[in-house]
Parts: C-alpha cells; structure tokens; sequence
C-alpha cells in the first residue's frame, strides 16, 4: 500500500505542473498600412488654340494615353496601333482624362484629337508622387 501512495503521490506532483507553451503558435501580425502609400492619381486636363488663337480652349473627347517611356510613344505614333501605351482613356464628354491610383514614377503623356480636319496632338511628362493627387494640363497642338 506504500509503494501506491507514494506512486499517486509522484503522479499527482508531476500532473500539477504548469504544462510548457513553447510549441504555441506566435499571433498572427496584422497589416495596418495600405500598399496605396506608394500611389498617387493622375488628371490629365486637354486643350487647344482654336484656329491659331492664343486663348485655351477645352478640348473634349480627346483621346489620352499613358507611356513609360518616350521610345513607346515614338513606336506607337509610326505603327499608329498605340498598343503599348499603359492606360488610354477617351474623354467622355469632357476634357479631363482619369487615370486614378498608379505607382509613384515618371510617365510620359500622349494626347490626340481629330476635329473640324485637323490632327491635333501632344507629348509630355508627368511625376506621379506618392499619396498626392496631380494634375497635367495639355496643350495640343496641331500636327
């Protein structure tokens, strides 16, 4: 009868230890910045000198598109096929081209519109910078 006290004794020692939580899984971290931080819109705004003046004038439903490079925009004009342009939006009804969230970097800007006989066209640059919303105003010129 000893030998069984004292072995429910051991038993009951070694029981009452804290069980070891080594082998737990870590929490899970949670994300809490948003991969936009990197991001920023563009607005592209059209416009024209209407027959040779030197007044602005909002030119609409022009088409727009968006290069990420100038050697793109040059490929594209001679083949007229404007297949590796990034984006091409054509202005509904305004003169404003949205291209909402892109990444932060340098982009080069092709606008054209054909109106009343005349091909009207333009080439610019534009920095998109992180968490700022810009704005390029182009001027078309006729070609």
């Amino acid at each position: 009868m000893r030998y069984f006290i004292g072995l429910l004794i051991i038993v009951s020692i070694f029981s009452c230890n804290k069980k070891d939580n080594n082998n737990d899984l870590p929490p899970q971290t949670i994300v809490t910045s948003d991969t936009s931080g990197v991001t920023g819109e563009l607005t592209v705004h059209t416009y024209y000198y209407k027959d040779g003046g030197n007044t602005a004038t909002s030119l609409s439903n022009a088409d727009v598109f968006l290069y990420a490079s100038y050697d793109d925009i040059q490929v594209d004009l001679q083949s007229s096929n404007n297949n590796l342009a990034i984006y091409r939006i054509t202005e509904d009804g305004t003169n404003s081209a949205y291209f909402g969230y892109i990444n932060y970097g340098d982009y080069y800007v092709l606008g054209m519109k054909e109106e009343a006989g005349n091909h009207y066209e333009e080439i610019s640059i534009v920095q998109v910078r992180p968490l700022r919303d810009e704005h390029l105003n182009l001027y078309l010129e006729i070609k």
